[in-house]
C-alpha cells in the first residue's frame, strides 16, 4: 500500500452506503460463495436486485435467488422452464424477474417461468436469440438481440430500435440509449441512431458498457475505451487485456474486470489494480446493490461480496517488520510506538520503521509501552529500559525489575513512575528511588496487570487476584463491601465520563461496573458476548469493549438503563469477530495480552495489537440502512408446500405437523436480522432459531384450531414493525369436535360411575401401600445404583477417571464429535496422549510406596489443572495416566507433548516428612482420526496403542520428552484398506506412518535438572 493512500485511508470517515474510495481493495471485507452454500452452478454470469431485496444470481447451471443466508435454487433438472448458461438478469417494478440466456429470453412472474419469444412480421413466435443484456428505461424492459433493440409487449419480443447488427451490451442514460455492437456503439435518441466506432477494434464486439467521470465507457476484447468530445479513444495499458464486465458504483468508482486482473478507476483514472486476491479472480459480473455492497462473479469461485469492514490493517506493507504485537501507545509528537515480539516499531508519516531492535532490549518482547515527550519506556518479560532521543538505557534504578515481566508503565499527575510487573507494583519517584509493593503491603496476589489512575487522581490497580488502590503508600482492597469479588482476575480499567469506573476480569462475569455505591456485573447472563476484556474505551456515548474473542459497541446508555432495571438485556453490536459465541461482525484477529498499553484511541480509531498487525477499527461507522420486513414464504405439510399469501390458509384435515419458511433478505453485514418466531394459539413465548442460517420453524402433532404464525427481526428497535404473520386453520376430525367429545364424556362417566363408586375404596388403599413400597425400593435401587457406577467409574487413589470410564465416553464423544464440520472434514482432532513416570520405581523403592502413592495423587491433579472443559484425564494403569483432549487444530500434538513435559518437569512433588521431588514424563501422543480422508481406520483403542508405542520410543530414547505418531507427507493409503482397518502394526510396518518428537536429548537444556530429592 503506498503511503499516501495510507494516510488518506486513515484520515477518512467511512461513507454511508458505499465503498470507500480510497481505501485499498487489501482492507475491504470480502465474504465469498459458492456451490457448498448452495449455488446451482460455480460460474456467475449475471446478477441483479428485486424490488424485495433478494439477489438473483445467473450461473451456467441454472438460477439462484439469494436472501444473505441461503439460496433458493431453480435449475433445468427441477424446475421446467429455467435454461441454463444466464448471461443477464433484471428485475422490474412488477415484481418480474427478466432472465437472458444463451437460449432466449425468460420471465419469472408469479412464481412461474415462461419464456418471450420474438415476434416475425405477423406477429408469430420466431426463433429465440441470445440474450447478452438487459436494461430498463421508464420502466419498460429492454432486451439486446440479434437485430438490434427489443421490447417485450403482449407476450412477445417486439423489435423496438433496429440495428445492422446484433445489440451485445445496453446502458441507459439521460442523453440515450446506448447500445454495442461490433466494433462500435450506438447511441440512440428518438428519431435517430448514431453509430459512433471503436479505433482499431472493427468487428470486435463491444460487451460492456459504463458511465464514469461524466463519459461513456466501453470495453470489449480489444480493450477499455471512453467517449471524449464525440470520438472513442483508447484507455488503459497498451496491451488491452479483453474486458469481462464492467461496473461504475454510487461513489464513481469504475470496477473493470479483465481476463487478467480486476482493476478500480477513479477521476478517470486507474488508482489499483486487483490480482489474485480473494474474490478478484476471473470475474464475469459487477452489481452494486441497494445497501452499497459491491457484489463480484467469477468464473471459477462463485461470487463475491465487498464491503467497508470496520477495519484497517497496518502490517507488513507498511513497513512492519514483527506482525505479532503487544503493546500500542501513542506520542505527544502523533506517532504511535508499537511494541512487538521482536523489539518496538514507531509509525510516523504512514509508515512503520524499527526503533529499537529486540536483541538490544532486556528481552526481545516489548509487553508494555508508555510514549512521552522525548523518551518511550518500554517494559519487556524480563525488565524494563527507556528509549531516550534515539539511546537505549537501562537505568540502574530499574535493576530490580530484571527477569519481571512489566504489563504495565503508567505516569501519574504527580510525575511518578508505575511498573505492573509479575512479582508486584513498582514505583519510581522524583527522587529516582524505586519502591516495591507486594504481599506484605496488602496485595493478596503480586501478579499486577494493569495501573490506571482516575481523573480525581486516585490510583487504581488491577492483579490477577482482586482490584486495589494505592493510597499514601498503602495498598488498600476495594469493593470487599460493595459487591466485587476478592478473587476478581482484572484485565482491563477504564473511568467513564460520568465518573463510574468499570472493571474487565477473565473469570466470572466480563464486565463489573461501580456507580459510586455499589459494583454490578454484566456478563452472558445479561446478554453481553463472552469475552475477556483486554481494552475498554468510551467514544461517542459508546463502550468499546476488545478482548480475545473480538470487538463489541455498547450504547452507554443502554448500560445506564440496565443499571436501574435487572431483568433488561443489553444488546451490544458486535464490530469484529474472533470467535464469539453468537453471529455477526467482521470476522478478523483480535486482540492481544492484558494489562496497560493494549488499545490506543485516536482520531476517531481505535487501535488494537494483535497477532497479525495493528488494527484500526474505525469508531463513526457508516449507519445501517432500512432494514427490511420480514416474509413468510410456505408452509409445508404431508409433503406439499403452500405459497403463504394475505388470507389465512386452511390445511387439510390430517395435516398436523407443520413447517414455516421464512426469511428477510438482508445484505447489511453490520446488521444481521436476529428472527424470532411464535405461533399464537399454542404459545405466546418468542422462540429463538436454534440455527440462523435454517430460516424455518416446525411444529409437530398440532391440535385443532386457529393460530397466527408470526416471525419478527428482533434487531429493528421496533420489532414488530416490520414483522410477518400468517393466519392457519387446523380442521378436526370428528372426534375432535366438541359436540363428539362432550357425548363420548357423558356416555363414559355414567359407565364408570358404577364402577368407580364400588372400587375407588380399595384401590386407593392398594395404591397408597404400592407407592409406598415402590419409593422405597426405587430410592433403594438408585442409591446403590449411584455408588455402584461413581465406584467402577473412577480411580480410588487419584480420584481421576479409570480405563472402564474412557471405554464408555468416548466412543459417545466421537459420534458427537462428528457433527462438527471442522473435525469432520479434517480442520480439527482429538488428541490422545499416553505419559508414563519416569523412574518411578526408584521413589517407590527409596521412599516407600506411600510417596510413590503421594506422587501419583498429585500428578493426577496437576494434569486436572492443565486440562481444559470437556477433556478427560484417566489412570490407565500403574503409573501411566491417559489424556483425551477434545478437538484442536490439526498439528498441535507438539505444543502438547512440550506443555505436559515441562509442566511436569518444573513442578514440585510432595513425598511427606518435607521431602520434595521432581519428575519427568515420557508421553505419547497421537491424533484422532489419524488420516483426514480415512477417520475410521483405526479405533480409538488401536490409537492409544499407537501413543503406546510413541510414549516406548521416547523411553528408549533416553524419556522425559515426547513422541507421536503422524502420516509421512507422501502417505498415501490404497483404495482397500481393509488390510490396515484396526490394524496399526500394519501401518507401521508399511512404512505409512513417522515417529516424531522431542526426546531427553533435544529438552534437557531447556529445564535445569532437578537436584535428586532426600529422604524425608
Amino acid at each position: 500500500m503506498r503511503p499516501w493512500l495510507l494516510l488518506l485511508t486513515l484520515a477518512t470517515p467511512l461513507s454511508a452506503g458505499a465503498l470507500e474510495a480510497d481505501k485499498p481493495f487489501s482492507d475491504y471485507v470480502v465474504d465469498s460463495w459458492d456451490v457448498k452454500q448452495g449455488l446451482p452452478q460455480i460460474s456467475v454470469l449475471a446478477m441483479t436486485q428485486d424490488a424485495d431485496g433478494y439477489l438473483w444470481f445467473g450461473t451456467q447451471g441454472g438460477l439462484a435467488r439469494f436472501d444473505g443466508v441461503r439460496f433458493h435454487r431453480y435449475n433445468p433438472r427441477d424446475t421446467l422452464g429455467v435454461n441454463s448458461n444466464i448471461q443477464a438478469l433484471l428485475a422490474d417494478r412488477q415484481r418480474r424477474l427478466w432472465i437472458g440466456t444463451t437460449l432466449g429470453l425468460l420471465v419469472l412472474e408469479d412464481g412461474r417461468f415462461r419464456r418471450v419469444l420474438p415476434a416475425d412480421a405477423d406477429g408469430k413466435p420466431a426463433l429465440a436469440f441470445p440474450v447478452r443484456a438487459l436494461a430498463m428505461t421508464d420502466g419498460r424492459v429492454l432486451v439486446a438481440g440479434a437485430e438490434g433493440v427489443y421490447t417485450p409487449e403482449g407476450g412477445r419480443l417486439r423489435l423496438l430500435h433496429a440495428l445492422p447488427e446484433p445489440a451485445l451490451s445496453l446502458l441507459v442514460r439521460p442523453d440515450g440509449l446506448w447500445a454495442g455492437g461490433a466494433g462500435r456503439v450506438y447511441r440512440i435518441r428518438p428519431g435517430t441512431t448514431e453509430a459512433i466506432p471503436l479505433p482499431a477494434a472493427a468487428g470486435s464486439p463491444v460487451t460492456a458498457l459504463a458511465w464514469h467521470h461524466g463519459r461513456i465507457w466501453a470495453g470489449g476484447n480489444r480493450g477499455l475505451f471512453r467517449l471524449q468530445h464525440g470520438v472513442f479513444l483508447g484507455a488503459g495499458t497498451g496491451n488491452a487485456p479483453t474486458i469481462e464486465a464492467m461496473a461504475s458504483d454510487r461513489d464513481d468508482n469504475l470496477w473493470i474486470a479483465t481476463s487478467q486482473y480486476l482493476e478500480r478507476w477513479r477521476g478517470g483514472q486507474p488508482i489499483e489494480r486487483i490480482q489474485d486476491s480473494r474474490g478478484s479472480i476471473a470475474i464475469r459480473a459487477i452489481y452494486e446493490d441497494h445497501d452499497g455492497n459491491l457484489w463480484l462473479g467469477s468464473q471459477t469461485e462463485g461470487v463475491a461480496r465487498v464491503w467497508n469492514g470496520y477495519t484497517r490493517r497496518l502490517d507488513h506493507a507498511v513497513g512492519l517488520a514483527n506482525p505479532l504485537l503487544w503493546a500500542i501507545s501513542g506520542a505527544p509528537d502523533g506517532s504511535v510506538w508499537l511494541g512487538t515480539v521482536n523489539g518496538v516499531e514507531v509509525w510516523r508519516n504512514g509508515r512503520i520503521q524499527q526503533a529499537v531492535a529486540g536483541a538490544r532490549l532486556p528481552h526481545p518482547e516489548a509487553y508494555s509501552l508508555l510514549a512521552e515527550a522525548g523518551q518511550v519506556w518500554i517494559g519487556t518479560r524480563a525488565g524494563a529500559a527507556v528509549l531516550r532521543d534515539g539511546r537505549l538505557e537501562q537505568p540502574a534504578v530499574l535493576a530490580p525489575l530484571r527477569n519481571l515481566q512489566i504489563n504495565g508503565i503508567v505516569r501519574d499527575r504527580g510525575g511518578r513512575l508505575w511498573f505492573a510487573s509479575s512479582d508486584g507494583l513498582f514505583m519510581l519517584g522524583r527522587d529516582h528511588r524505586l519502591l516495591r509493593y507486594g504481599p506484605t503491603e496488602g496485595l493478596a496476589d503480586a501478579r499486577i496487570r494493569i495501573v490506571h489512575e482516575t481523573r480525581d487522581g486516585r490510583l487504581l490497580v488491577g492483579s490477577t487476584r482482586g482490584l486495589y488502590e494505592w493510597r499514601d503508600g498503602r495498598i488498600l482492597a476495594l469493593g470487599r463491601q460493595t459487591g466485587l469479588d476478592d478473587e476478581i482476575a482484572v484485565t482491563a480499567l477504564l473511568e467513564l465520563a460520568n465518573g463510574h469506573w468499570l472493571v474487565g476480569s477473565s473469570n466470572g462475569d466480563s464486565l463489573h461496573l461501580f456507580d459510586g455505591k455499589r459494583w454490578h456485573a454484566f456478563g452472558s447472563s445479561r446478554g453481553l458476548p463472552i469475552n475477556i476484556p483486554f481494552h475498554l474505551a468510551e467514544d461517542a456515548g459508546s463502550l468499546w469493549v476488545a478482548g480475545m474473542q473480538g470487538v463489541y459497541r455498547l450504547p452507554l446508555a443502554q448500560l445506564e438503563r440496565a443499571l436501574q432495571s435487572p431483568a433488561l438485556q443489553l444488546d451490544p453490536q458486535l464490530v469484529i469477530n474472533s470467535g464469539f459465541d453468537r453471529p455477526g461482525g467482521q470476522q478478523d484477529k483480535c486482540c492481544n495480552g492484558s494489562g496497560n498499553g493494549r488499545g490506543l484511541l485516536r482520531d476517531g480509531q481505535l487501535w488494537l495489537p494483535t497477532r497479525d498487525g495493528a488494527l484500526l477499527v474505525q469508531l463513526a461507522t457508516a449507519e445501517a440502512g432500512t432494514p427490511r420486513p420480514v416474509r413468510i414464504e410456505a408452509v409445508a405439510t404431508q409433503g406439499r408446500a403452500y405459497a403463504a399469501g394475505q388470507d389465512a390458509l386452511r390445511l387439510p384435515m390430517d395435516a398436523r405437523d407443520l413447517r414455516f419458511d421464512f426469511t428477510v433478505p438482508a445484505f447489511q453485514p453490520t446488521r444481521l436480522p436476529r428472527l424470532r418466531y411464535r405461533l399464537v394459539g399454542f404459545e405466546q413465548r418468542w422462540r429463538e432459531l436454534d440455527n440462523p442460517s435454517l430460516r424455518s420453524a416446525s411444529y409437530i402433532n398440532l391440535p385443532p384450531g386457529e393460530y397466527r404464525f408470526e416471525v419478527a427481526d428482533f434487531s429493528r428497535a421496533d420489532p414488530l414493525a416490520g414483522s410477518a404473520r400468517l393466519d392457519v386453520a387446523v380442521p378436526p376430525h370428528l372426534y375432535e369436535t366438541l359436540a363428539f367429545r362432550v357425548l363420548a364424556g357423558l356416555l363414559a362417566v355414567g359407565l364408570v360411575w358404577l364402577g368407580y363408586l364400588g372400587l375407588r375404596h380399595r384401590y386407593a388403599r392398594q395404591r397408597m401401600v404400592l407407592e409406598q413400597l415402590v419409593q422405597e425400593r426405587t430410592r433403594d435401587l438408585q442409591a446403590a445404583n449411584a455408588r455402584l457406577k461413581e465406584i467402577s467409574f473412577t480411580d480410588p487413589l487419584t480420584g481421576l477417571h479409570n480405563r472402564r470410564y474412557l471405554t464408555q465416553q468416548i466412543p459417545v464423544d466421537l459420534s458427537f464429535y462428528q457433527r462438527d464440520p471442522d473435525y469432520r472434514e479434517g480442520r480439527e482432532a482429538l488428541v490422545i496422549a499416553l505419559l508414563d513416570v519416569d523412574h518411578f520405581k526408584v521413589i517407590n523403592d527409596t521412599w516407600g510406596h506411600a510417596a510413590g502413592d503421594r506422587v501419583l495423587e498429585q500428578l493426577g491433579q496437576l494434569l486436572g489443572e492443565l486440562k481444559r472443559s470437556g477433556d478427560y484425564v484417566a489412570r490407565w494403569g500403574g503409573e501411566e495416566f491417559l489424556l483425551v483432549l477434545r478437538p484442536l487444530p490439526r498439528g498441535s500434538v507438539a505444543s502438547i507433548g512440550e506443555r505436559l513435559c515441562s509442566r511436569i518437569a518444573a513442578h514440585r512433588f510432595d513425598l511427606g516428612n518435607g521431602a520434595e521431588h521432581r519428575l519427568t514424563v515420557s508421553v505419547g501422543l497421537v491424533e484422532c482420526p489419524l488420516f483426514r480422508d480415512h477417520p475410521d481406520l483405526l479405533g480409538w483403542e488401536q490409537l492409544v496403542t499407537l501413543a503406546d508405542r510413541a510414549m516406548y520410543a521416547v523411553k528408549n530414547s533416553g524419556r522425559n520428552g515426547w513422541m507421536g505418531y503422524r502420516p509421512l507427507p507422501q502417505a498415501r493409503l490404497p483404495e482397500d484398506v481393509s488390510g490396515y482397518r484396526d490394524n496399526p502394526r500394519q501401518l507401521l510396518d508399511s512404512g505409512l506412518l513417522e515417529l516424531f518428537g522431542a526426546s531427553a536429548s533435544t529438552t534437557a537444556a531447556a529445564a535445569p535438572a532437578a537436584p535428586p530429592p532426600q529422604p524425608g
